[in-house]
């Protein structure tokens, strides 16, 4: 009985040491494993696929010697991300360059064109209808004068006319003036359009209009009398005729 019960003490650590072996087993397993996944991971991480891991040197090439695409690919991504941003300052240029007349043009303010009346299409002659001329304006040439006897210029256009006949204003203007002169005689002064400033002669004593009047063409201003330096001369109207001041001939309006 003693031996039998020594033979059983003798064997259960060899059934121990084989339990152990096959913990260890499953250890390098598991190890073994391990490793492998650790291994697999590192080697996707370093998967040449993965361009980000490249770094490029100044040339435009890896540290290892192979093309960075990362880079291209930002580069053509770029004008893309760009190409709004360049519209906007495309677009505020014109908007800047047409705001400069509005700012020249509220620091000076354009001046108004100065009015002048326009000339009138046609005179009307200042008694009847188309009167006869008995004198011509003469400039600066003296023509004889039966009156005074002596050479001297003519300053006007005498039409014919009966006394009494009325007097009309050749044009629409202002009466600027009304006097006697003791060589013209009764004189009426209205400034038509057109620069022109006519001088009235020989008229009787009553004015049909008075100093500051506005009149129209052909409105009765007064009638025909006697020029004084002209009085042995038929009946007629003298009428002298200034354009911007300087004496012209009063004919030249009716042609």
């Amino acid at each position: 009985m003693s031996s039998l019960h020594f033979k059983s003490e003798n064997q259960s650590p060899k059934k121990n040491n084989k339990g152990f072996y096959v913990a260890l087993g499953v250890c390098l397993v598991a190890v073994g494993v391990a490793a492998w996944t650790t291994y697999d991971s590192v080697v996707k991480y370093a998967n040449p696929q993965d361009t980000s891991s490249y770094s490029t040197s100044p040339t435009g090439r890896t540290q290892s010697g192979v093309y960075a695409s990362s880079k291209a690919e930002e580069a053509s991504s770029q004008p893309q991300a760009s190409a709004p941003q360049s519209a906007t300052p495309s677009s505020s240029k014109p908007a800047a360059s047409s705001q400069a007349p509005d700012k020249t043009a509220s620091s000076k303010p354009e001046q108004p064109a100065k009015q002048t009346a326009a000339k009138p299409a046609s005179y009307v002659y200042p008694v009847g209808e188309t009167p006869k001329v008995t004198k011509n304006y003469s400039g600066d040439n003296p023509i004889f004068s039966d009156t005074m006897q002596d050479w001297r210029v003519h300053s006007g256009t005498d039409f014919e006319a009966k006394i009494g006949d009325p007097v009309k204003a050749i044009d629409s203007g202002k009466v600027k003036d009304l006097y006697a002169d003791g060589n013209l005689g009764n004189v009426a002064v209205i400034e038509h359009s057109d620069g022109i400033t006519a001088y009235y002669c020989g008229l009787g004593d009553t004015f049909l209009v008075k100093k500051g009047d506005e009149v129209d063409a052909g409105q009765k201003i007064g009638s025909v009398n006697v020029v004084p330096i002209e009085s042995v001369e038929k009946p007629h109207l003298h009428l002298e005729i200034k354009k911007s001041g300087k004496l012209i001939d009063p004919i030249t309006l009716f042609k």
